[in-house]
């Protein structure tokens, strides 16, 4: 597994792993420091989900435990990750040489028949209805030969996309964090692998709530980055209050979050938007010196309706206009995409 965190975003996910750690047995040693930082990074699915039972039944992990779980899901898993590889990447070979050995025997027979062909002008011997006859099987020969190839040509490049593809699902799954260290929240990438799972055809009538702090960069610039980061958090474990069912929330990058609703109708998302909106204007931050974060934290949200045939990327991007329209229209508001019903549980 490698590992592609910045210091400040590994530094993040290893204070998220103590705090897991520390209720639980097992010592403070690499075998436990792996399993933790995996799960609070969100690196290993199939390790979140047995430790999410595990925790379920208010189980405190022993070194054994932790042994065991380090050894399934983590030193396994690079073993299991290759033989998954080795195996589809055997049977694309094996169509291959399937093709290739029809190839061969068709060009063996075309060889033949033209060899046999240009002996017989050679003696000059054969009649010319026979000859013609000769000429005409090389001929057809040649033109099933021309097929055959371009046939195996399309396979050979279809194998080879499949390969790429491949390679590149083992390259995302052992390198592509699913989860933002700051807020716990799905990053972009883990959200549209979510989504991916979901299929496009189930994404007709999913809500998707794109929000946006106001005014984030003079936060940032006026009260630092600590303080900055704490709204984010703040905004992140709101937006984490309201999940149910499967929906989803994420953290876009930078200010930028994310919520699907796939159980919720429009007036529904819309009432929950307009929730969030006045829950985020209700926040309070503690600087670290101990004193309350002066200014007022508020949120522009925009809610767009998933309609047939739409992927995440023109949802999203839908939802972003509606975004955008809230942002004109004063900041601080609840806006629906165009293609979606205003109804007065989504103004403000």
């Amino acid at each position: 597994m490698r590992y592609q965190h910045s210091r400040e975003e590994s530094a993040e996910i290893l204070r998220r792993a103590l705090q897991l750690m520390s209720p639980h047995q097992a010592g403070y040693h690499p075998v436990s420091y792996a399993v933790w930082y995996e799960h609070a990074g969100d690196l290993n699915p199939a390790l979140t989900q047995e430790l999410e039972k595990l925790l379920a039944a208010d189980a405190r992990l022993t070194d054994e435990d932790v042994s065991r779980l380090h050894g399934v899901h983590i030193a396994g898993r690079d073993v299991r990750a290759f033989e998954l590889a080795q195996n589809q990447l055997r049977e694309v070979l094996g169509e291959s040489e399937k093709q290739a050995a029809h190839a061969e025997r068709t060009v063996k027979r075309f060889t033949a028949n033209l060899d046999e062909a240009i002996e017989d002008v050679r003696q000059q011997a054969a009649p010319a209805d026979t000859f013609t006859e000769k000429v005409g099987k090389v001929l057809a020969e040649a033109a099933q030969l021309q097929s055959v190839l371009g046939a195996l040509h399309q396979q050979l490049t279809r194998q080879r996309q499949e390969v790429d593809q491949v390679m590149e699902r083992l390259e995302r799954a052992q390198t592509e964090p699913l989860r933002d260290p700051l807020t716990g929240l799905k990053n972009l990438h883990g959200l549209r692998r979510a989504i991916e799972a979901r299929g496009s055809s189930r994404l007709t009538a999913v809500a998707f709530l794109a929000a946006d702090i106001d005014h984030f960069k003079h936060i940032n610039d006026t009260y630092g980055h600590v303080v900055g980061d704490k709204v984010l958090a703040k905004v992140a474990g709101i937006l984490r209050e309201d999940l149910t069912g499967e929906d989803m929330a994420a953290r876009l990058g930078g200010d930028e979050f994310a919520m699907i609703l796939p159980d919720k109708s429009l007036d529904a998302a819309a009432a929950l938007a307009e929730k969030i909106r006045a829950a985020v204007t209700r926040t309070v931050i503690t600087r670290t010196d101990g004193t309350q974060y002066s200014g007022v934290v508020t949120l522009s949200i925009g809610l767009a309706i998933g309609e047939p045939g739409d992927t995440m990327e023109s949802l999203r991007h839908r939802a972003d206009e509606a975004l955008y329209d809230a942002k004109d229209a004063g900041r601080n508001r609840v806006a629906l995409a165009a293609n979606s019903t205003p109804d007065s549980s989504a103004a403000t």
